[in-house]
């Protein structure tokens, strides 16, 4: 499964591009070499490409109205190429989802919930760290901090890294907050009294019921920031049942390559014309 949000990576890691129309496509160009490769990589026999709706339509949004607040506007030369990339996206054969009021990471964490119970074992190819919940014994991250050298995480690495099970790092961002998401956490606390924190009571819901074992400023803290902590942690939750989604089946990889090079050829796409020969 791949983060359609990689597009932003993208996008700013390749100089302007234009199409014979005048069209920007930099990170659709980027974005598809990189899909390419990955399928390369992975050998994958299903894949799903997950995309966000905009942040004033997430239902996110509707329980807290600063979720992503801080996020900056999409460049005007990003901003036309998502339908782009769908188009091509769509002439490779390749399934792509959006759905109403849920995140791409929803999508992914719905999808993989599904391939995990069909047996399978998963691969997810991600920039967006808070996907690392999702990591189990069938299922890795793929995390792209550089373009073209993604790390994969497994549960000992995040264990190891984070001295947390995945399944944590919902409660972390409950006690600290998570900056890049516009997501509060509790005033004062930092990422590392939260492991220690965690590492101790397991949950936010245990931490925040044992305050009272805490001293001074910690326990002042704890005890007046249960309501944030847990809008927080359920902010940063992935939800792994979005409607309307198909089953495993509807991912079936099958790249079309006869419409895939004459979308390449429209978009002059050309040094990637020699990845659709059969």
């Amino acid at each position: 499964m791949i983060d359609g949000g990689l597009i932003f990576r993208t996008f700013f890691a390749l100089p302007p591009m234009q199409d014979p129309t005048g069209r920007p496509v930099n990170g659709v160009y980027g974005f598809i070499n990189m899909t390419l490769r990955e399928i390369d990589a992975i050998g994958p026999t299903h894949l799903a490409v997950a995309f966000d709706v905009p942040i004033a339509t997430n239902r996110r949004t509707h329980v807290y109205a600063d979720y992503k607040g801080n996020r900056a506007e999409c460049p005007p030369d990003l901003a036309p190429q998502f339908a782009i990339l769908r188009e091509v996206l769509t002439a490779l054969n390749l399934p792509w989802f959006q759905v109403p009021g849920y995140e791409a990471d929803d999508i992914l964490g719905t999808l993989s919930r599904t391939g995990e119970e069909a047996g399978m074992d998963v691969s997810i190819l991600t920039g967006d760290r808070d996907v690392l919940q999702l990591l189990s014994g069938p299922t890795q991250v793929r995390y792209v901090k550089k373009l073209n050298n993604p790390e994969t995480y497994d549960v000992p690495r995040f264990a190891q890294e984070f001295g947390l099970l995945p399944a944590q790092l919902t409660c972390l961002k409950g006690l600290a907050g998570d900056a890049s998401d516009n997501i509060p956490g509790i005033h004062g606390i930092g990422a590392k009294t939260a492991v220690k924190l965690l590492q101790e009571f397991e949950t936010l819901e245990a931490c925040l019921d044992n305050a009272h074992t805490q001293k001074g400023k910690l326990r002042e803290r704890l005890e007046g920031g249960r309501e944030i902590a847990l809008l927080s942690k359920r902010l940063a939750t992935i939800d792994r049942d979005v409607p309307e989604l198909p089953g495993v089946h509807a991912c079936d990889l099958a790249i079309n390559r006869d419409l895939g090079r004459s979308k390449f050829e429209e978009l002059r796409f050309r040094s990637l014309l020699p990845r659709m020969a059969v």
